[in-house]
């Protein structure tokens, strides 16, 4: 059975985007969708309709299709730990925005490949790993440009985050993608596609 999983923040996001993905994901590689689960809230709690739903019903052999890493969740923690879960079930979990996460663990015969089983682990690994250093190493500096700031005797007013928006343009550079980007930074895809938006505007960024 293949099921598709779609989440959003709020109920003024759509679903639209990540139904696009995975029925094209599905239609490229010959799977035909038997449900699709959905929830409207952050992906900060793990109490959610739609994924319990799909959880109480997904079973070995089966395959969960996500356009995106943090559909799934916004701590990398959370992550790993259902990550693991699917995995010792034996539950294939495609992340379509990511080629090697977009692999079957499955081979032609539709057993486990233990090989690809444990590259994509590895992966996920990694995926934490550069992104929980990248995160720590943009806070420490956030929080040294503030300690700075504050010595010259400069107000710090919300309205606008330089830093973030420093971090988003810097991450951007690098190649990260716009969802990455948003969740190093445990921010809204929103923000990030205002912040690179507004950068090439003013000429700093290129435009995609």
């Amino acid at each position: 059975m293949h099921y598709g999983y779609v989440r959003v923040s709020t109920d003024k996001q759509e679903f639209d985007r990540q139904y696009k993905a995975i029925n094209d994901w599905c239609n490229e590689n010959n799977v035909v969708l038997d449900k699709q689960f959905e929830d409207k809230i952050t992906g900060k709690t793990w109490n959610r309709k739609g994924y319990n739903e799909l959880k109480e019903i997904v079973k070995s052999g089966d395959t969960v299709i996500i356009k995106e890493l943090d559909r799934l969740g916004r701590d990398w923690d959370g992550i790993k730990e259902e990550w693991k879960w699917f995995s010792d079930n034996d539950i294939n979990v495609i992340v379509i925005d990511m080629p090697l996460l977009a692999k079957s663990i499955y081979d032609g015969d539709g057993k486990v490949d233990l090989n690809m089983k444990f590259i994509k682990s590895i992966v996920l690994e990694t995926l934490c790993y550069v992104s929980e250093t990248e995160r720590v190493k943009i806070s420490k500096r956030t929080s040294e440009a503030l300690q700075a700031k504050k010595a010259q005797g400069i107000k710090l007013g919300k309205p606008i985050n330089t830093e973030k928006q420093n971090d988003i343009k810097s991450l951007y550079l690098k190649g990260k993608s716009k969802s990455e980007i948003a969740f190093i930074l445990d921010t809204s895809r929103a923000q990030v596609n205002r912040v690179i938006k507004r950068l090439q505007d003013r000429g700093e960024l290129q435009t995609d």
